[in-house]
């Protein structure tokens, strides 16, 4: 057989089974068990540790004090070069 032809049966070969996978993904057969392994379960420290996030209140009255208004910022930054002072070339990707 000529390569040309065994490259052109191992793509389309590939591109079945590629579609295969991917129809079998998004339309999961209705005869297969759902199984839930280990990882999947919640465990109950981390539905005592979300619980105890629900119950957490912030007090974000800070932001309406005199302190929090009274903050400053920091230096301004220095000003942008001039594009005439920026070093390179226009285009980089260009051959020299």
């Amino acid at each position: 057989m000529d390569r040309q032809n065994i490259l052109t049966i191992i793509l389309v070969l590939s591109l079945i089974a590629g579609g295969y996978v991917w129809y079998s993904y998004l339309y999961p057969s209705e005869n297969a068990e759902s199984t839930v392994s280990e990882d999947q379960i919640i465990s109950p420290e981390f539905l005592a540790k979300t619980a105890l996030l629900d119950k957490t209140k912030i007090d974000a009255d800070f932001l309406k004090s005199g302190i929090f208004f009274e903050l400053e910022s920091g230096p301004a930054l220095p000003p942008l070069p001039a594009l005439s002072e920026i070093n390179g070339r226009p285009n980089p990707f260009a051959q020299f």
